[in-house]
């Protein structure tokens, strides 16, 4: 029972998890923002939701990976700054729709190091610019949250679903890695402007 209210929640909250992300890049600028984490995060939504659908799991099980996917191409379409080639994007992720269902469990194997290998380059990107840039810190938290959550309802809800539960599993740990670096970062920038603001402010009483 509890599982599948969580699993409700998922779903449902998902239509929103990504507006922090978006307002972000809209009032600001998509720097910092791997494209290739991003896309490959996108295919990797997509195929989940495709097994899920194949193997008639209950929708709370994976349906947010549906509204992700959508939330997702408008993302690497503001990092693109390219309409043509988002369209181009866009149909080669949802072309796996026609999947053959004798290779949809093939392709989902596959897309699980796909999956977990899409937060490396913003990881990566993050470690070298010593900033996340303008990646959501609330997006990222309630990715990190949810994925904890499907490890839940996978194993309740998707009788166990080991791959399912695998992804959801590394999904987590690496959402963890981002969070501290935003964490890590943004301290590091605080402290590195407070000094600043001292002087300014005890130049100012000098003044005085």
């Amino acid at each position: 029972m509890i599982s599948n209210l969580l699993g409700i929640g998922i779903v449902v909250g998902s239509s929103l998890i990504k507006i922090p992300q978006l307002y972000t890049i809209y009032t600001k600028s998509s720097r910092g923002l791997s494209l290739s984490a991003f896309a490959l995060e996108t295919i990797a939504y997509f195929v989940n939701y495709v097994y899920g659908y194949v193997h008639a799991y209950p929708f709370t099980t994976y349906g947010e990976n549906l509204t992700l996917t959508f939330q997702n191409i408008i993302i690497v379409g503001f990092i693109l700054k390219s309409k043509f080639k988002t369209i181009l994007f866009a149909i080669f992720t949802l072309s796996f729709i026609f999947t053959p269902k004798e290779f949809v469990d093939i392709t989902f194997t596959l897309s699980i190091p796909l999956s977990l290998a899409s937060k490396l380059p913003q990881i990566f990107s993050n470690y070298r610019n010593k900033s996340t840039g303008s990646l959501s810190p609330i997006t990222t938290f309630a990715q990190f949250a949810g994925c904890c959550v499907r490890v839940l309802t996978s194993i309740k809800n998707a009788n166990g679903d080991i791959p399912m539960t695998v992804s959801f599993a590394g999904a987590a740990a690496l959402n963890g890695v981002l969070i501290l670096q935003i964490v890590t970062y943004s301290r590091k920038q605080h402290s590195f402007s407070l000094p600043s603001h001292h002087r300014a402010v005890s130049k100012e009483k000098r003044l005085d």
